[in-house]
């Protein structure tokens, strides 16, 4: 009777805030659709908490009251998390839903001290909108998280052209002062922790899910052992499609990469819909030039999406 009432609360509470008032209507928005959630282990590393309270003999039926409310809260949270798209995949994959989860606008030190341990060593991989976010840590130094980000971004990069030829004419990202193979750069670098931004522009090709495993089985055997996490594709401002290059189409990209990510054990963090409008495209107030590109209050909701990882990984939410 006690977990029917916290699940009751837990639904009530979900409602308030995603303003939506029930569970169904977020499903359809979710980056997970076509996923069934039922055949992954959602209880990360929060699960059995309960099991570990010392009893004694005295105690026994309040420490087993105790016990039982805290594997409760903790299911509840996972029902809570799942919901809102995010779960822990049998893989180890972590998928960071469409809507918050978790709330990171006040951390204390040891969640902070935590994050900044954890994302020690991380790189930024993509194009022109990941260029973004790489130029929007560097004026946040003393961000637990952002503060230890590296970039290899390029205007222009693009999943195909990671293998085309170094030349004059090529995209490929600086490091140490010249172009080089992502792969070899983040070996360069010692990156542990791999994040990816493609997929907007790259829509307009039949071959980018293979294309984009093929670039991440690439970096992951020059650097075995590196974390991988790719950030969801973003959509297109409300009227600006070209060709095949639409929000619809971004959409299905990122179910995709999803399923693929969780099939390989890689993390999945959707920023797409937590900057959509009402209708799927780029809300207008997150654009900085009315197409593709992003603004400071959008990257605010990745470094939140970023935070909110982190703390599911370290078992800390």
């Amino acid at each position: 009777m006690r977990r029917m009432k916290k699940l009751a609360t837990l639904a009530l509470s979900a409602a308030l805030v995603t303003s939506t008032g029930a569970f169904p209507a977020l499903a359809t928005s979710t980056g997970a659709q076509g996923i069934d959630l039922s055949s992954y282990s959602s209880f990360g590393p929060m699960a059995g908490n309960g099991a570990e309270i010392i009893t004694s003999e005295t105690a026994a039926e309040t420490t087993a009251d105790t016990a039982t409310d805290a594997a409760t809260a903790a299911d509840s949270m996972h029902v809570f998390q799942n919901a809102l798209g995010t779960y822990t995949a049998a893989t180890g994959a972590i998928v960071i839903g469409p809507v918050s989860a978790i709330d990171t606008s006040a951390l204390n030190d040891a969640q902070n001290a935590a994050l900044d341990e954890l994302f020690q060593n991380s790189v930024i991989i993509g194009n022109s909108i990941g260029n973004g976010f790489a130029n929007y840590t560097k004026a946040r130094t003393t961000d637990p998280v952002l503060k230890n980000f590296q970039s290899l971004t390029a205007n222009g990069y693009y999943i195909e052209g990671a293998f085309e030829e170094i030349s004059t004419t090529s995209r490929h990202p600086f490091y140490r002062g010249q172009q080089r193979f992502v792969w070899d750069s983040v070996q360069l670098m010692g990156a542990k922790h791999v994040f990816l931004s493609f997929g907007t522009t790259e829509v307009q090709y039949p071959t980018v899910i293979e294309d984009y495993q093929r670039l991440i089985n690439h970096i992951i055997a020059v650097n075995p052992g590196v974390d991988i996490t790719v950030i969801s594709a973003t959509y297109i401002y409300p009227g600006k499609y070209y060709g095949t290059m639409t929000s619809p189409n971004v959409k299905k990209f990122n179910t995709t990469m999803e399923q693929v990510c969780v099939a390989n054990g890689w993390n999945f963090i959707n920023v797409a819909d937590r900057l959509s409008d009402a209708n799927g495209d780029l809300d207008p107030v997150y654009s900085s030039d009315e197409y593709i590109h992003q603004n400071d209050l959008a990257y605010d909701i990745w470094t939140a999406a970023l935070k909110e990882y982190g703390l599911k990984k370290l078992g800390m939410a």
